[in-house]
């Protein structure tokens, strides 16, 4: 049997993005029950603002992280609980980190899995009471007004 030699491997650490969509992929996120989300509009002053993805998936809108009580630095955790809509809340051990310019990061993988591009607009619902921003796309805010102007449905 011949001798054969082995190139060497190199190990890296995994960047932001990567490690995130390594817990993307294994669906092991934690995920904010439900139940929690009903309550938000009757147990909190929720504060809300429309906002563009940009070319780097960023959200830059200070008016909502002022809102939340949230400072550069601040680590978080995104939870994608559908295709249309994803929680942020601030997490010690978050795998991104609010940006200097209070810039709010979408990883590349929920970028896809949400299919958002650059320029797309995001509708960002803080409710600064239990520290939670829920950002939908605007195929949510579409069913979201649909549903509400459906004939027999709950109006308030």
């Amino acid at each position: 049997m011949a001798d054969r030699t082995v190139p060497a491997i190199e190990l890296h650490p995994l960047s932001v993005d990567e490690r995130a969509e390594l817990i993307a992929a294994r669906g092991t996120a934690r995920r904010v029950p439900l139940t929690q989300l009903a309550a938000l509009p009757s147990t909190t002053s929720m504060v809300y603002r429309i906002a563009s993805l940009d070319a780097q998936g960023r959200i830059a809108d200070s008016s909502i992280v002022n809102a939340l009580g949230w400072q550069a630095g601040r680590r978080m955790r995104l939870d994608v609980l559908s295709n249309t809509t994803v929680t942020v809340q601030a997490d010690p051990d978050g795998v991104f980190t609010l940006a200097r310019r209070a810039h709010l990061p979408l990883s590349a993988a929920v970028r896809r899995w949400c299919g958002l591009n650059p320029g797309d607009r995001l509708l960002l619902a803080a409710a600064p009471d239990p520290g939670l921003l829920l950002i939908h796309t605007m195929r949510a805010l579409d069913a979201m007004v649909a549903a509400f102007h459906t004939p027999g449905a709950d109006t308030p």
